[in-house]
């Protein structure tokens, strides 16, 4: 008769070697991998599609992938004691999403945990995260789109659908430095005047934001893209509506929220490489190898029902352009 601890042995020793076996299942995924996530806000528009494609390269949440999740809910101030929380967790790999404090926490706390950044609002070169995008160094690489440029085509597209505008609220907080200088650049090019209102802490008091657009006779409305200010797009949407104003946000889901019309990356295709560069980490790829990516793909949405409550005509020649049309 065979030991009972010999079989045990054998049997264990069976099941890695069946792991092994198995198409897209290495060794390193016999234990389930963890992996922490850094951001400003939850839920996050970037995220789910990342983890989406790691569930489909293998990395299963609640099975194969264990998840911790940090947010700093809005607040920049605790994006270090966060980062600290998920190095201590000791997880394989962690994203880093939205504002560049959230990249910047982990990169001063000195830990070798390879980081994916999913960058928003900040360009990884220019903050001095990474030396350049072709080969980032270091533990660091991911994805980064250039919400600042991005910010600067909203208010152009903004004077196309109404040529009337000549005077935007524009909202802005401690995530969005950069978007509002691109923002400053575009208005002087197109001579438009620019109302902007910082919100320096939560709550933010919205109302009291489009008071102040009221008293300096604004147009339209424009938010920055920020983690606190995605949170508010449907009551902002509403206010914007309220006020008659006109509204341009970064993304889809601020135009299916009641905003005039939205132009973005697409996250659910865009984000999908996130998944794709964490994989090959996990495989053992080095992070600093690993040119970090920028998304190509854009959507502009046109929301016909807010044109229809504001009184607003959409030229044609802006509806042949949008990806999406909401009626």
């Amino acid at each position: 008769m065979i030991p009972v601890r010999r079989r045990l042995i054998g049997s264990s020793l069976a099941l890695i070697a069946l792991a092994a076996s198995v198409p897209g299942v290495t060794s390193a995924q016999a234990r389930a991998v963890r992996i922490g996530v850094l951001t400003a806000r939850l839920p996050s528009f970037y995220l789910p599609a990342a983890l989406k494609r790691l569930g489909e390269l293998g990395h299963v949440e609640g099975k194969t992938m264990h998840v911790e999740y940090r947010s700093a809910q809005g607040v920049a101030g605790k994006f270090p004691a966060l980062a600290r929380e998920l190095i201590q967790a000791k997880c394989d790999l962690i994203f880093a999403l939205g504002p560049e404090q959230a990249a910047r926490a982990l990169i001063d706390a000195k830990s070798s945990i390879p980081i994916v950044i999913l960058a928003v609002d900040y360009d990884p070169v220019k903050a001095g995260i990474v030396a350049n995008l072709a080969r980032p160094g270091g533990n660091l690489t991911g994805m980064y789109f250039s919400q600042p440029t991005l910010a600067a085509k909203r208010l152009q597209l903004m004077r196309e659908m109404v040529p009337g505008v000549q005077r935007v609220l524009v909202l802005a907080d401690r995530f969005t430095n950069e978007q509002l200088d691109a923002v400053r650049q575009a208005a002087d090019q197109l001579r438009v005047e620019i109302v902007i209102e910082t919100f320096p802490a939560l709550p933010y008091d919205m109302d009291a934001a489009f008071a102040k657009g009221r008293e300096a006779g604004v147009h339209a409305m424009i938010p920055l893209a920020s983690p606190a200010l995605a949170d508010r797009r449907t009551s902002v949407a509403e206010l914007a509506l309220k006020h008659r104003l006109p509204s341009a946000g970064p993304s889809t889901p601020y135009a299916e929220a009641g905003y005039l019309f939205s132009y973005g990356v697409k996250p659910d295709k865009a984000f999908v490489r996130g998944g794709d560069i964490a994989a090959s980490i996990l495989k053992g790829q080095k992070p600093g190898d690993i040119a970090i990516e920028q998304p190509t793909e854009f959507e502009f949405v046109v929301n016909m029902k807010a044109a229809k409550a504001l009184g607003i005509t959409i030229p044609q020649s802006i509806k042949v352009r949008a990806d999406r049309v909401i009626n």
